[in-house]
C-alpha cells in the first residue's frame, strides 16, 4: 500500500484519487480551493462527450468506455448529470475524407454505433433552429451527449471524502519536496508566514520552527499532479513540453427557448475541419 499525494482535485485528480483510493492506497488530495475550483477547467456549466474524433480510434475507444460509466454516475449519484442528448455534426460542403467529420463517421461506423446521416432537408425537419440550406452533409450520434460538469465535481469531492481520502483544501502546492534522488512528497506555500505580524517589534515576519516547517511538507510515496493549464507554472521544467491556451466562452440567451430544447437542438458541433 502507497501514501499517494493527488495536487489537483478538478475531474481528472478526484477520479485518480477516488480510483487509487479503490486499489487499497491511502490518498492526499491537495487543493487551494474553494471546491469546484473556479478556474479548474473541469468547473463549467456543461461539457460534451463524445465519441467522434475524427480518425483517432484509440480515442474514440476511450471515450466509448467513458459512456457507460457516465450512465453508471447518474444512478449512483440519484440525480442525472449526464444528459445523453445526441451530438449533431455538421458541414457547409459535403464530407470529404480528410475531413474531421468524415474521419469521425467512418470511425463510429467501423465502431457499430448507430449513426444518422444528415442533410439540409433532414436538419430544417428536425432541428429548426438552424439555418438549414447552409449545412448540406453532416451526421447524428445519439451515443453522445453532455455533463453538468461543476456538480459532477461536486459530487466527487464528497464521494472521495467518503471513501476516507484525506482531502487538503486550503492547501497551495509550492513544490517537489526532493531528496535522496526521488521525490518524497510537496511542499506547501508558506502562507502563515507570508507578512509581518504586529507582534514582531523589528517590523518582520517571524520566521516558522522546523516543526512548524515539517507541518508545511506532506510526505508521500507518489505524488500525482493533475494541475491542468497550471502545470507549467508550478513544474518550471516542463515548460519546453506543455504550453496552456484559452478560448473565449458565450452565453446565449434565445428569445425561443423551446427551439433549443435538446430534442431539437442537440450538442453541436460544426466545421470543425476548419
Amino acid at each position: 500500500m502507497l501514501r499517494v499525494i493527488v495536487v489537483g482535485a478538478g475531474i481528472n485528480g478526484v477520479t485518480a484519487a477516488i480510483e487509487l483510493r479503490k486499489r487499497g492506497h491511502k490518498v492526499v488530495l491537495v487543493d487551494p480551493g474553494p471546491l469546484p475550483h473556479p478556474l479548474a477547467a473541469s468547473t463549467d456549466i456543461s461539457k460534451a462527450v463524445r465519441v467522434a474524433y475524427g480518425a483517432d480510434e484509440e480515442y474514440a475507444a476511450l471515450a466509448e468506455r467513458s459512456i457507460p460509466l457516465w450512465r453508471k454516475w447518474n444512478e449512483e449519484f440519484g440525480v442525472e448529470l449526464y444528459h445523453e442528448v445526441g451530438f449533431l455534426f455538421l458541414r457547409r460542403q459535403a464530407m470529404q475524407p480528410g475531413d474531421f467529420e468524415y474521419e469521425s463517421l467512418k470511425v463510429l461506423e467501423r465502431r457499430g454505433h448507430k449513426v444518422e446521416r444528415i442533410d439540409s432537408a433532414k436538419l430544417r425537419e428536425r432541428f429548426p433552429a438552424w439555418n438549414a440550406e447552409l449545412y448540406p452533409d453532416g451526421f447524428l450520434d445519439r451515443q453522445a451527449g453532455y455533463v453538468e460538469s461543476g456538480r459532477v465535481v461536486a459530487a466527487l469531492i464528497q464521494r472521495a471524502k467518503s471513501l476516507g481520502i484525506e482531502l487538503r483544501e486550503g492547501s497551495t502546492f509550492a513544490g517537489l519536496d526532493e531528496g535522496d534522488d526521488r521525490v518524497r512528497g510537496i511542499v506547501l506555500k508558506d502562507r502563515q508566514w507570508s507578512r509581518p505580524e504586529p507582534s514582531d517589534m523589528d517590523g518582520r515576519a517571524a520566521r516558522p520552527s522546523e516543526r512548524e516547517r515539517a507541518s508545511q511538507r506532506i510526505a508521500g510515496d507518489v505524488v500525482v499532479m493533475a494541475v491542468g493549464a497550471w502545470t507549467p507554472y508550478v513544474l518550471p521544467f516542463t515548460r519546453k513540453f506543455f504550453r496552456a491556451t484559452g478560448h473565449p466562452v458565450f452565453h446565449l440567451k434565445p428569445r425561443d427557448p423551446e427551439l433549443f430544447a435538446p430534442e431539437r437542438f442537440p450538442m453541436f458541433g460544426a466545421d470543425i475541419s476548419t
